[in-house]
This record gives C-alpha cells, sequence and structure tokens, in this order.
C-alpha cells in the first residue's frame, strides 16, 4: 500500500509519457479502484530481469564447481557471497540505466524526471523481499554451508545496505534533476516576463502582475506531477522552487545595478531593477500576496515563509512610519517589526527610488482616489532617509 499513489491529479497523469505509465487495465478502472501506484510498468520488468540473472549466476557458479573450480573463501560464505555481490551489481546497474534510459537526458521534463525517481525509490523498496528471495533460494539449494548460515546471512545483509546506497544515489541525483528543470523553467519565465518591464508604475493594480500569474501557474502545474514521488520530496521541492523565486524577487530589487567597476549586473539573465516608485512597490506587495495565496493552496505546512524576506522588504518600503523607524534610536522597534529587513537592502531600494513631487500629491488628492494608504516618499525626503541609512552602516563597519 506504501508503494501507491495517495492523491494525483488525472490531468497530470496523461501528461506522463505512456512508455512510463503504470498499465493495470483501463484508466478509468485504475481511478476507480484507486490502484495508482508511483512506480511504472518497467519497475517489475527490472526485478524480474535481476531475478533471472540471479538464477544464471546461480547456475554458472553450480555448473564450475561441477567442474573442479574451487571459488576462494570470502567473508560471507564462499560462493553464494559472489552471487550475492553480483545481484548488488545488477542493482546499480538497473539504477544508472532508469536514470540514463533517455536518449536526450538533458531535455527531460519534470514529469519524466519524477518518474523516473519514484522508479528507482521503488526498487529500492522491493529490495528486501528480491534479496530475501535470493537467500531463501541459495538455501534451497544448498549453497549456503550450515557452518556459515550466519555469515552469510550478516554479509546478505552488508550487500543490501550497498544496494540501498546505490538507489539512494542515484535517488538524490534525480531530485537535483528535478530542481534543476524547474529552476531553468523559473528563470526563463522571470527573463521573459520582466525584460524591459518598467516598475515606475504611477498606479496601482488591483491583480498581480502577469509574470507573477505566470510562475504560480506553472509551479501549480509542476507541482500536481509529483504524485509519484514520496513526501518529504514533494514538499522539498515546494520549498526548493518557492524559495528560489523568492530570492530571485529579492536580488531583482536589491542587487546594485552596476558592480565595482561600473558594469551593469546581472540578476538571472535580466538585470536588477534601476527604478522603482511607490506604486511599483505596491504592485509588488499584491504579487507577494499572490504568490502567498498560492503557497497557502498547496497544503504545504509553512510554505507562504518563503516569501517573508521579499514581504518584508516591500511592505517596510510602504509604511508610513518607516521614516521614524530608519532612525538610529528606533534601530530595536524596526527590527521587532520588520525582523527579515536588513538596511543594506533598503538602503539598495533607496537608491532606486523614484520619489514624488508635491505637485504629483496634490494630483493624486484632486482626482479624488485616496492615495495616502501607503509611503509616498518626495525626491528630498529619499535623499535625506539615503544619508541616515547609509551613516548607520558605516557605523556598522
Amino acid at each position: 500500500s506504501e508503494m501507491r499513489q495517495k492523491q494525483i491529479s488525472p490531468n497530470a497523469l496523461d501528461g506522463i509519457d505512456p512508455t512510463l505509465r503504470t498499465q493495470r487495465g483501463t484508466m478509468n478502472q485504475i481511478l476507480h479502484e484507486n490502484e495508482l501506484y508511483t512506480f511504472s510498468q518497467s519497475v517489475p520488468q527490472i526485478i524480474k530481469s535481476i531475478h533471472a540473472r540471479v538464477i544464471v549466476f546461480v547456475a554458472f557458479a553450480l555448473s564450475q564447481e561441477e567442474l573442479g573450480q574451487v571459488f576462494a573463501s570470502k567473508q560471507g560464505g564462499g560462493i553464494a557471497g559472489y552471487i550475492l555481490d553480483c545481484v548488488e551489481e545488477c542493482v546499480a546497474v538497473a539504477c544508472v540505466g532508469m536514470k540514463e534510459g533517455y536518449t536526450h537526458f538533458d531535455e527531460l521534463t519534470v514529469d519524466q524526471a519524477v518518474q523516473i525517481t519514484a522508479d528507482i525509490s521503488a526498487l529500492e523498496s522491493a529490495l528486501p523481499r528480491l534479496f530475501g528471495a535470493v537467500m531463501r533460494g541459495l538455501c534451497h539449494i544448498g549453497l549456503v554451508k550450515t557452518d556459515q548460515v550466519e555469515a552469510t546471512f550478516e554479509y546478505a545483509d552488508n550487500v543490501l545496505k550497498g544496494a540501498s546506497k546505490s538507489c539512494d544515489t542515484q535517488v538524490a541525483n534525480m531530485y537535483s534533476v528535478v530542481y534543476e528543470i524547474c529552476r531553468n523553467k523559473i528563470d526563463m519565465l522571470f527573463d521573459f516576463s520582466l525584460e524591459n518591464f518598467s516598475w515606475v508604475c504611477k498606479s496601482a493594480r488591483d491583480s498581480p502582475n502577469a509574470y507573477a500569474e505566470s510562475l504560480v501557474e506553472y509551479m501549480r502545474t509542476t507541482f500536481q506531477c509529483l504524485g509519484p514521488m514520496d513526501d518529504g520530496s514533494r514538499a522539498g521541492l515546494h520549498f526548493s522552487c518557492c524559495g528560489y523565486v523568492a530570492e530571485r524577487l529579492v536580488k531583482l530589487f536589491t542587487d546594485p545595478v552596476e558592480d565595482a567597476d561600473g558594469r551593469t549586473k546581472s540578476s538571472g539573465g535580466i538585470p536588477p531593477v534601476d527604478k522603482i516608485d511607490p506604486f511599483g512597490l505596491k504592485n509588488l506587495a499584491t504579487d507577494i500576496r499572490h504568490f502567498e495565496a498560492f503557497a497557502d493552496s498547496t497544503g504545504v505546512g509553512q510554505l507562504r515563509e518563503c516569501f517573508n524576506e521579499v514581504k518584508s522588504i516591500a511592505t517596510a518600503m510602504l509604511d508610513r512610519d518607516l521614516p521614524m523607524l530608519l532612525l538610529p534610536e528606533n534601530g530595536n522597534a524596526r527590527r521587532r517589526k520588520y525582523p527579515f529587513l536588513s538596511l543594506e537592502k533598503v538602503h539598495c531600494i533607496l537608491e532606486k527610488y523614484v520619489g514624488t513631487g508635491i505637485g504629483e500629491k496634490l494630483m493624486a488628492r484632486g482626482s479624488g482616489v485616496i492615495r495616502n494608504d501607503f509611503l509616498m516618499l518626495e525626491r528630498k525626503e529619499v535623499i535625506q532617509l539615503s544619508k541616515i541609512v547609509r551613516m548607520q552602516l558605516n557605523t556598522q563597519q
């Protein structure tokens, strides 16, 4: 029962490569009977293949003994130990074969990479029964000597641990592959959606920006493909992907536009934001709420905390009390209210902040639109706050 998928979207299953999909009756029957397994059809075939090879190894060893071949004694009961070594090698080769069985491994999709990971995990789960069957067979035909039973079984346990370690190594590698695929896609969406995007908005949006919607839709679709993975791996990928999105956002807004040599820095494929106004920050806060709502919808506990730092930056820059909180004597109050906020990042935002003029504020009030619910710094206020923060940073150094 542990090898059955508890929950998975049927739409996600339809996207899996048919060669990797489990083939137990019709799809309707599978879904109706809840017989959807985490592993694909290849896993039972691989186990049968390993078992068949063990029979060949045993037959070969017996024939060599009949011809007078003497196997050197070794820890594990002589000839039985050599056969167990062959089983371990077969498992290691099978794990590598599962991973590298694709002609274009570098073009794997997320659902294919996830299925490979689940298949290797399923093979590892079946190893104790496989080794148990092998040991019963070896005892049945007399290849385990009476005076070596304990040593042989102890050696079999060690070989089983080695085979499981081979599976664990490939599972860890495939987990990295799945995350790399997701990260590359996230980078592509960031670069495509935010290329030449202006954060000097002049007005606030009621809905998230298009880049945020595309990222959420991609992650939602991707996470629906993680059904074959174990709970820990699924949660880990949720945190890795959301954490990477949050990291890209923080770097996008807080990295300096130019490095020490005056060259434009790049936050991934696009350069950091060089200008942002209060409405751009307001829209960023709307985007972050969209990300948090998605994180809550996944059911993964504390996933929304991945966005704590970028949320803290956006919220603080919109806080009408920020000028007071940035004063040196109010450092403790600022840290209590915004524990994830650093003065370095505040200074970077202020360097890019496009302050409003008095005329713009008067026009905003005259339009009848209430816009004073968040901080709108004038140009002179931005300069003054930058000096205050810079002075504190110099003091810390």
